[in-house]
């Protein structure tokens, strides 16, 4: 799947049915409940997040969790974050026993351990990025950076945990080349809905609105990239 036709393209659409079977599918349902429970609001922002980082080793494939939970992005990449050490509220390390969460984790990292960009990485970070998008008929709930960007990480995968019916916006935009142009509008909307990216294209998020009442985004950002970029 993340074959050279994906490394030239840049982004690719993942169908919930690569995560999902009858004994995952009910298991949505409790990381639902973390997302209400776990995540604390992002300053003054419409968003709520919590974050956590893990190691994964080529040689064993085991997964852990890291020592350190700070969070770091360039400036080039997040004008408005990026540039310094963040520390998010850490997600509850229960989550990681859900099913669909473990499903996500073992069929993410098989892709990741035949991606080609990667394979001379012997130890790689992952960062589960947990966000709800939350807001009113009056207000709109940006990403951030809220516009055209590329992201350090090598690979992003965008999950869709769970999209409110009254939800406007939200849309992932690709675009390429020296001018930016927009090519591609890519809604998720059902559970499980993946986009995976590289730094081939830039990629935005458009603003989140209502129809009614409080509509609601939630996302896991899947990140990946070598371990000592983090360090670093």
């Amino acid at each position: 799947m993340l074959d050279q036709a994906f490394n030239s393209a840049g982004f690719q659409y993942i169908p919930p049915g690569f995560y999902m079977n009858e004994q995952i599918a009910p298991t949505v349902e409790d990381v639902k409940k973390q997302y209400d429970t776990e995540l604390v609001r992002d300053g003054d922002s419409l968003r709520k997040r919590a974050y956590m980082k893990l190691y994964w080793e080529r040689a064993s494939g085991d997964i852990r969790l890291a020592d350190s939970q700070l969070y770091f992005q360039t400036h080039a990449s997040n004008h408005l974050d990026g540039g310094k050490p963040r520390q998010f509220k850490v997600m509850n390390k229960t989550i990681i026993d859900v099913p669909v969460i473990q499903q996500i984790l073992s069929k993410n990292m098989a892709l990741v351990e035949q991606y080609e960009p990667l394979k001379t990485e012997e130890t790689l970070t992952i960062g589960l990025h947990f966000i709800r998008y939350l807001v009113d008929e009056r207000k709109a709930s940006c990403s951030s950076p809220p516009w055209l960007h590329r992201d350090d990480e090598p690979l992003v995968f965008i999950h869709l945990i769970y999209l409110a019916d009254t939800a406007i916006g939200g849309d992932n935009l690709i675009a390429s080349g020296k001018d930016m142009q927009v090519s591609h509008v890519i809604r998720l909307e059902n559970e499980l809905e993946t986009l995976v990216l590289n730094r081939n294209v830039y990629h935005a998020v458009t603003p989140l609105g209502s129809r009614k009442n409080i509509a609601t985004r939630d996302i896991l950002l899947f990140t990946v990239e070598p371990a000592h970029t983090q360090l670093a």
